[in-house]
């Protein structure tokens, strides 16, 4: 199996950018936003003036390295708890485990149109949802040694390919992934993470999509990778 890297995808670029280390973080590895440390006395002095709101806590605000997991997988009462946590602490908090896990199981009997409940794909076996050590670390893997272009010159559909060979008896398969992994500015991220959490893309069950067949001009592979633009 080729070594590979975890790339994680900020939510909120605006806070990444610049000074985004709160002072009251310690290491880069802990978060993925964070709000700017200029911002810290910002706060304090809101707070000594009695502001509305002032006396917000520092430090990681937001993660977003895999698609749809906060806005899907995680209840609302658990969110501010979710983004708190670090991306790469293992496993998550008991709660946040049983949150995520009791989401995945409402996703897995939705009904598809009128055939009534879908049967349970993912079945609990030991107490643990089969997606959970999937999904749970919000971090999308990166083989830098493979391409990401397909042979017709586009992108290759990569999403979650790592992830096939990393968890085999999750994805039923012992393939050795072939593209870069990660996801591609042409992936169909939520049509695949939703077919894949309803049906776990069962032979013939219907496909789970939002109803995008994707866009108008497919983007280019050069940063900062927009596609060209419409011409009179």
């Amino acid at each position: 199996m080729r070594p590979v890297a975890f790339i994680v995808a900020a939510a909120l670029p605006a806070l990444a950018t610049g000074a985004c280390r709160s002072s009251t973080n310690a290491g880069p590895e802990d978060a993925n936003v964070y709000v700017p440390s200029g911002a810290d006395a910002g706060l304090n002095a809101d707070a000594e003036a009695g502001v509305d709101g002032a006396g917000l806590a520092t430090g990681q605000v937001d993660r977003a390295g895999r698609p749809l997991v906060s806005i899907l997988l995680v209840p609302d009462s658990l969110k501010d708890d979710y983004n708190a946590a670090s991306t790469f602490d293992a496993p998550l908090s008991r709660t946040l485990g049983d949150g995520l896990t009791a989401r995945l199981q409402a996703l897995d009997t939705l009904a598809i149109g009128d055939a009534g409940p879908d049967p349970v794909d993912w079945p609990i076996e030991g107490g643990a949802h089969p997606l959970l050590p999937v999904l749970a670390p919000d971090a999308l893997l990166v083989d830098t040694a493979l391409p990401c272009a397909s042979a017709d010159g586009g992108y290759a559909a990569s999403y979650l390919d790592i992830e096939r060979e990393i968890f085999p008896g999750v994805f039923e398969s012992n393939a050795v992934h072939t593209t870069c992994g990660g996801r591609t500015p042409s992936d169909d991220v939520v049509d695949t993470t939703l077919s894949l959490l309803v049906t776990r893309n069962r032979a013939g069950a219907a496909q789970v999509t939002q109803g995008l067949v994707g866009p108008a001009k497919p983007a280019t592979q050069k940063f900062p990778y927009l596609a060209e633009p419409y011409s009179n």
